[in-house]
């Protein structure tokens, strides 16, 4: 295991800790189905670390959702 891969596995981990403590429990969820690809995968599977990870958006982003101000 390549030292990426162990970083990855670390930060999988430090965030579903950090969520948990949150209480953010759907995106820990979330989090710990991508940790059991990741770790199922990389030996047998180099390539699909990059294949099973799941881009998502900035939520907290400004502009994503404007409500108009109606008078």
């Amino acid at each position: 295991m390549n030292i990426s891969q162990r970083i990855t596995i670390a930060w999988a981990a430090q965030r579903v800790s950090y969520l948990d403590s949150l209480k953010r429990y759907e995106d820990s969820y979330a989090v710990s189905q991508e940790f059991c690809e990741w770790t199922t995968c990389l030996n047998a599977y180099p390539e699909g670390l990059k294949a099973a990870t799941l881009n998502v958006p900035d939520f907290n982003k400004e502009n994503r959702t404007r409500q108009s101000t109606q008078s």
